[in-house]
């Protein structure tokens, strides 16, 4: 993969950010960012739903309007972090605001990324819709494979759900900075 879209060091600084203030891997936040999604998307598959088109619709605007929004805050966090940098000898709290930042960074760049893929998603949900294939598992056995429902639509909510949860938790790690 070209490295102008390799896109690994951001999502492995986003998951370093699931620890403890102590800088400890908290298993609570796996669980909430990955396993919660995952058991959403679960039951969302094994209960047979599908993604309609209006649904679909509404992620792709959800995704493309937060795309944006969250460029916006990346320049408040670059902005924050210029304007840290100028008291680093002054503010006690410089090394924890430092940190906040740089999390902040790695978790709106998830996001983007996320979001970006939320809309690709959507599109290939929307392409392969209604498409069936047949697979044939031997012995007479044979399967319907509706890879809109079974692939696709579980793929979507367990971004959507891991985006939503990591929305909020950027607005926390926002509030904590403009309030510290």
């Amino acid at each position: 993969m070209s490295s102008k879209i390799n896109v690994a060091n951001i999502i492995l600084g986003h998951i370093a950010t699931l620890a403890d203030p102590t800088g400890k891997r908290s298993l609570m936040d796996y669980v909430t960012f990955f396993a919660v999604p995952s058991i959403v998307a679960v039951i969302a598959c094994v209960a047979g739903y599908n993604l309609n088109k209006d649904v679909s619709s509404m992620l792709v605007n959800f995704g493309a309007i937060f795309t944006a929004l969250l460029l916006s805050v990346l320049v408040l966090v670059y902005d924050q972090e210029s304007k840290l940098s100028a008291v680093k000898g002054i503010d006690p709290l410089y090394e924890a605001k430092k940190v906040l930042l740089r999390q902040l960074y790695y978790n709106i760049c998830f996001s983007i990324i996320a979001s970006i893929l939320l809309v690709g998603l959507c599109f290939v949900h929307s392409i392969l819709d209604g498409f069936v294939t047949l697979v044939d598992v031997g012995g007479g056995i044979v399967l319907k494979l509706d890879y809109a429902r079974c692939v696709f639509t579980p793929l979507v909510i367990f971004v959507v759900s891991n985006l939503m949860l990591t929305i909020v938790m950027i607005v926390k790690r926002m509030h904590a900075m403009l309030t510290i």
